[in-house]
């Protein structure tokens, strides 16, 4: 019985507060269409700004000697740390939390959020003074040569100092689009490209530092979207984090970092694959191969990475609060046309990429011819199948957002453990240095199509899920 009395029963009235809060959000009520191209496109705008930053870095660093950009690729790993436990945390998070607010549970999101900031902040703050410390023989486990060695530690220190500020600014840019507000966090990195390219200017030409004007303008970069702190203090949003939520449930952090790991083992795995890279390109290539691949890694590629991932965080909170709220209808036509754009859009973004490879590489060779060959070769031969890349990490954040974390890690670390990391210990054996630069292009295939299996089938199962309920 529903009523007793003149007054609904508890359930009832759970029920009619959780639809009311459900109408209010735009995520359960917007067209799919509309918000994908809002989330995704603004995702996507904010992580390019920090592209574009970086390859605006490029363009002073190419001024640079050939030990000096091989040092700053080496110390950029630090970056990739950066980006790993960003996406742990910030995904981890934000999956989490869309899924409370789908189902109605506001302060429990909230209370999440806070627990999220405060762990961030103290798991990082003793990872910087790991870093610190032993900064040595972490950059040459990053790949590192001895001459390059003393360039190395210079770049990084700084990034090592402010490591706490910059997972946090990934952290809080990826949960202010949870919260429904994705151009405040696109903005965020618009004022940090502003700033950092100002700076890397006056402290690169004008002031004469050379690499330390580099680090100093990415740090600057990075940091930025910390300030977005201050919009969750004083801002009107259900999230406000609070001084109690420093007493972290482990159950809570643990639920979080699982969620999160999908994305974390993709970023981790590609961490120590450009460890491995920049070792055996060091063996089989010298240095002149391991500066191409900071022209790569540190900005063409970086660059097409870092919109992938914009992408896909553009589309979590719409499929983790539509799933969260029972409204499978909608979250299959999310990941729908969230594939149709990641296809076109990295279809016409690599051909572009390949077609004018040779102006773009000349942006970051300093006029070294040897440089400029070998950068137009591994531009397109590194970039050219990237669109499978996108696909399979929107396919591993779709799943990851409806916390089936098994299937998200399995699509992120199956490519890279089965194909990448075989790939570039055994094509070289047969093409020398240009096997281990096609390792990582022919790995996308296989990569793909498991990620397209476990996609197919889950249309499948939305389908029948949908059929069932209507016959209920």
């Amino acid at each position: 019985m529903e009523i007793i009395g003149n007054h609904p029963s508890p359930k009832k009235e759970k029920a009619e507060i959780k639809q009311k809060q459900v109408k209010d959000s735009t995520l359960g009520t917007k067209s799919i269409p509309l918000l994908y191209f809002r989330f995704a496109l603004a995702g996507i705008m904010a992580n390019a700004i920090l592209g574009v930053v970086s390859v605006v870095d490029g363009y002073f660093v190419s001024g640079f000697q050939e030990l000096e950009v091989e040092g700053i690729g080496i110390g950029f790993t630090v970056m990739v740390i950066t980006r790993m436990l960003g996406v742990l945390f910030g995904i981890g998070a934000g999956a989490v939390i869309s899924l409370r607010l789908g189902k109605g549970e506001i302060e429990e999101a909230r209370s999440i959020m806070g627990q999220t900031l405060w762990f961030t902040l103290f798991v990082s703050i003793l990872l910087a003074v790991l870093g610190l410390v032993f900064e040595n023989q972490i950059m040459i486990l990053f790949g590192a040569s001895q001459d390059a060695l003393p360039y190395a530690v210079q770049y990084s220190r700084l990034l090592w100092i402010s490591l706490p500020i910059t997972i946090l600014a990934v952290v809080l840019s990826i949960l202010t689009n949870i919260d429904e507000k994705p151009v405040l966090s696109m903005n965020s990195w618009l004022i940090a490209a502003v700033v950092a390219g100002i700076t890397e200017w006056i402290m690169v030409v004008k002031y004469d530092m050379g690499m330390m004007g580099s680090s100093w303008a990415n740090t600057i970069s990075q940091s930025i979207p910390a300030l977005l702190i201050f919009y969750f203090w004083f801002g009107k949003t259900k999230l406000k984090p609070k001084i109690k939520d420093m007493m972290i449930r482990l159950k809570t952090i643990g639920e979080v970092a699982w969620t999160g790991f999908a994305s974390f083992s993709s970023q981790f795995m590609m961490f120590f694959a450009i460890i491995f890279f920049n070792n055996l390109l060091l063996s089989y290539g010298g240095g002149l191969h391991v500066a191409a691949f900071t022209i790569q890694n540190g900005y063409i590629t970086n660059l097409l990475a870092l919109a992938a991932l914009g992408g896909m965080t553009g589309l979590q909170p719409i499929i983790s609060y539509n799933y969260g709220a029972g409204n499978l209808d909608r979250v299959k036509q999310a990941i729908k046309i969230g594939l149709i754009f990641t296809v076109a859009f990295f279809l016409i973004a690599t051909a572009l990429l390949i077609i004018f490879a040779d102006p773009i590489v000349s942006f970051f060779s300093g006029g070294n011819p040897e440089l400029q060959k070998l950068g137009i070769w591994t531009t397109v031969v590194f970039n050219s199948l990237f669109m499978f890349n996108a696909v399979s990490l929107l396919i591993s954040g779709y799943f990851e957002s409806q916390e089936r974390n098994w299937i998200a890690t399995f699509i992120n670390v199956s490519k890279m453990l089965f194909f990448s990391f075989p790939f570039m210990f055994i094509f070289p054996k047969f093409w020398g240095v240009e096997g281990v630069w096609y390792a990582g292009p022919a790995a996308e295939i296989p990569g793909v199509l498991i990620a397209i299996y476990f996609i197919t089938k889950e249309f499948k199962r939305l389908k029948d899920t949908n059929v069932k309920t209507a016959r209920l």
